[in-house]
């Protein structure tokens, strides 16, 4: 008897759930719910990365290279493999490149990674491994630059070989 009663408990609530479901989920709702937003603001570039940014964008100014900070290797990859679409995407999805250089029209021609100490890692040395390897796949130089090092020359120099090439 008693299982019989947990059974239609069990239907009842089920009903419910898929009632209050079908309902929040009509056209133009918001279905997640979400009553909190625990987010807070942060800048986009670390100080390191501003610094390096703010010479950067004097040496890209005359050259008239575009600079677009933090930019998700999705949004520049294209997967050509499209049976495995889903697996190579997963690896660019959250991965992104410090500083992507581009002609006046938004082509890209180079990308610049701020590399500091937390390149050190096992992990973080896998990470850049890939960066570097897809770069060379998509014929496009990827420029590593130490944090601390004398920004003005490493940059005069990537952007003296970035400018020749296109």
């Amino acid at each position: 008897m008693w299982t019989y009663i947990i059974v239609i408990i069990i239907i009842l609530l089920a009903v419910q759930l898929l009632l209050n479901t079908t309902h929040n989920n009509k056209k133009g709702e918001n279905t997640t719910n979400c009553k909190e937003y625990p987010y807070t603001y942060k800048n986009l570039l670390s100080k390191a990365e501003m610094a390096f940014y703010k010479i950067l964008e004097i040496e890209c100014k005359d050259k008239d290279i575009k600079i677009c900070p933090k930019v998700r290797m999705e949004d520049f990859l294209n997967v050509t493999d499209k049976k495995q679409q889903l697996k190579y995407r997963g690896y660019i999805r959250a991965r992104h490149i410090d500083f992507i250089l581009c002609d006046k029209e938004m082509n890209m021609i180079a990308g610049i990674e701020l590399d500091d100490k937390s390149h050190n890692s096992d992990k973080a040395k896998q990470a850049d491994t890939f960066k570097n390897e897809v770069f060379k796949a998509i014929g496009k130089p990827l420029h590593r630059v130490k944090v601390g090092t004398k920004y003005v020359d490493e940059i005069k120099n990537i952007i003296d070989t970035t400018s020749q090439a296109y």
